[in-house]
């Protein structure tokens, strides 16, 4: 397979042999994107086989400059939002959802809608966020999900967890910190993030 300006064309694979050749060569990079995406082997099995099926399914009516693997990563991209979202609807009535993971799912949703297919691969921010606040004391993480997730006044939540005022602002300021010490390389991207979720 020739590749022109690292730019794969779907002329370049209009055989099945040539297109047979490109799965085998591509196929455990786009497995490793939705993967790491939707965090489950099987659906990410599925999710990357389907969007290669459907780019073969689907050849015959993309312009001759298409961006093959630019095209599959896309449809790879919205498979990968298609499941989260649907994960997050069964999360609404469900009330044994965690809350780390709905703010895991969410922030994997932002930033799948705001990648660039060549950034795809490039960073692990949300894993990093996630074990950072997987670290946190039972407490301090629910005050600060509290906070921060479900926008709960600083007050409502003294009130609804029987402790006062400042044990709350102590709380979210050791999250703060916990955060800003394990993120401390991440900080720019962190503030784009966390602007978007929260």
């Amino acid at each position: 397979m020739n590749e022109k300006n690292n730019i794969l064309t779907p002329s370049q694979l209009i055989t099945k042999q040539n297109f047979g050749a490109f799965y085998t060569t591509y196929y455990k990079r786009f497995f490793r994107y939705a993967y790491y995406y939707v965090n489950d082997k099987q659906t990410a099995e599925d999710i990357t086989h389907d969007a290669l099926i459907y780019y073969w399914e689907n050849k015959e009516g993309l312009s001759p400059e298409t961006d093959v693997i630019g095209y599959i990563l896309l449809t790879l991209r919205n498979k990968c939002l298609n499941y989260l979202k649907h994960l997050q609807v069964e999360a609404d009535y469900n009330e044994k959802f965690v809350k780390l993971h709905e703010w895991e799912v969410k922030a994997r949703i932002m930033t799948l809608e705001d990648a660039d297919y060549t950034e795809i691969f490039s960073g692990d921010i949300i894993r990093i966020m996630t074990e950072s606040l997987a670290k946190l004391p039972l407490q301090t993480r629910e005050i600060f999900l509290k906070h921060r997730m479900e926008n709960k006044p600083r007050k409502d939540i003294a009130r609804e967890m029987g402790v006062s005022l400042q044990k709350i602002d102590y709380h979210i300021n050791k999250a703060n910190m916990h955060l800003a010490k394990d993120l401390k390389d991440y900080l720019p991207i962190l503030l784009i993030i966390f602007c978007k979720i929260f």
